[in-house]
């Protein structure tokens, strides 16, 4: 379903160069439950953040679905991203000014074959809280409201930093 190939990415810093990943190769099956670990800066979100299409390597290759995303343009790499992808970021990313609700809702209008939020929100045991805001959520509740974020559009790949 997924595979990386000797992906490489690079950035500068400054006069020098940061080597975050160094020629990883993966393959992952449908349906596979994969855990990352690794100690800090190792590479694990700068990972994550290439198989969700969110950057790319500086060499290798990211196939999903026989297509190799890593040379994609930025059209498709936004279509693969609202297709294709749900992702849980580590610092949540509400918008503080939408309720739990609007916020799946606004998720859910870009995807062509999205859940109702108010599944998405009975999944984490959250409808009750679909009128508030993320001011008025614990942190747990609003993790929860980001991982019914992630599953709106019935996603391919499940992504979570820091889980």
């Amino acid at each position: 379903m997924l595979q990386l190939k000797n992906i490489v990415k690079n950035y500068a810093a400054g006069d020098n160069t940061v080597r975050a990943l160094r020629g990883i190769t993966l393959q992952f099956r449908q349906n596979e439950f994969v855990s990352i670990l690794g100690p800090s800066g190792c590479g694990k979100t700068t990972m994550l953040n290439i198989i969700g299409g969110m950057d790319q390597p500086t060499s290798g290759s990211m196939i999903f679905d026989g297509k190799d995303y890593a040379v994609a343009s930025e059209e498709e790499l936004t279509a693969f991203r609202r297709d294709s992808v749900g992702f849980i970021f580590q610092a949540y990313n509400l918008m503080p000014t939408l309720t739990a609700e609007e916020n799946l809702n606004f998720i859910g209008e870009l995807s062509k074959d999205s859940m109702p939020a108010s599944e998405a929100l009975t999944s984490v045991g959250l409808l009750e809280k679909r009128k508030n805001y993320p001011a008025q959520m614990s942190g747990g509740q609003m993790q929860r409201v980001a991982i019914a974020r992630a599953l709106v559009n019935d996603p391919d790949i499940l992504l979570a930093d820091e889980p």
